[in-house]
């Protein structure tokens, strides 16, 4: 969506650079959150991973959680 954005501004022609250096900074921190997201995604799987590896659980723990995300409060 970034590159569309700026490439509509560019079709404009006259567009100040400080519009398109806000437009940059903006999708800058969205970038930022979105890596953010990931890397905690990425912990929770490390952690669910080493539960299989260990063996000494009665369930599958990633079957498990997925089951904990999607039941009704």
């Amino acid at each position: 969506m970034f590159f569309v954005q700026v490439l509509r501004l560019a079709d404009a022609r006259d567009v100040p650079c400080s519009e398109v250096k806000d437009l940059a900074i903006l999708h800058r921190e969205d970038v930022k959150t979105k890596i953010a997201d990931l890397r905690r995604m990425q912990k929770v799987l490390d952690t669910l991973i080493a539960q299989c590896q260990a063996g000494d659980q009665s369930g599958c723990p990633l079957i498990e959680t997925l089951f904990r995300q999607t039941e009704p409060a």
